[in-house]
């Protein structure tokens, strides 16, 4: 009887969670979903971060390169003119790679960027809904478990008196039937 009963208690369970398993697989999704573009958004603005950093570094260098070139120039200091001059090339390069990858990292941030306010906000009531929706159904459950456990109950009570009362102490409403039966006997 105690593993009968177990067995019943595991498949009620296990209804009761197939019943759910749809909505909890859903906001698991949407969780995930929101952490990963919330992970590549972070990512992007760390690389947008980089990128402009690195872009305002090479246009300072190229600055400070300049003045140094209209110092020499006006010093007519022909040896520092010269070393200017063989790193003005490989100075305008690094602009030009910084500045092509904050192009790049900028237009990779707007293809991740979102509102996390927002969306955070919406995945919320999607969240409070299937909160409610759940109460809602649960309750149901629990109504009909409870309807359906109290008619058992009232009919296995039903029909344990009946068989008590049948197979109680005989009544005898004759002599004649109360004879028959000690001749029986």
């Amino acid at each position: 009887m105690f593993v009968r009963k177990k067995v019943l208690e595991e498949r009620i369970g296990a209804a009761i969670r197939a019943e759910f398993a749809g909505s909890i697989a859903e906001l698991e999704r949407n969780l995930q979903e929101f952490r990963r573009r919330s992970k590549l958004k972070e990512t992007a603005r760390d690389t947008l971060e980089r990128a402009e950093a690195e872009a305002r570094r090479a246009h300072n260098d190229r600055i400070a390169l300049k003045k140094r070139f209209w110092k020499a120039y006006y010093e007519k200091d022909e040896d520092a003119l010269s070393e200017i001059g063989s790193t003005l090339g490989s100075l305008e390069r690094a602009v030009k790679k910084a500045e092509k990858a904050l192009e790049k990292a900028r237009v990779n941030f707007e293809k991740v960027d979102f509102d996390e306010v927002a969306e955070g906000a919406a995945l919320r009531e999607k969240a409070e809904a299937a909160r409610e929706k759940a109460d809602l159904r649960i309750g149901v459950i629990e109504e009909t478990l409870e309807h359906a456990l109290a008619e058992t109950w009232r009919e296995v009570k039903e029909a344990s008196e009946a068989l008590r009362d049948e197979c109680g102490e005989p009544r005898f409403v004759t002599s004649e039937e109360e004879t028959a039966r000690e001749r029986s006997a």
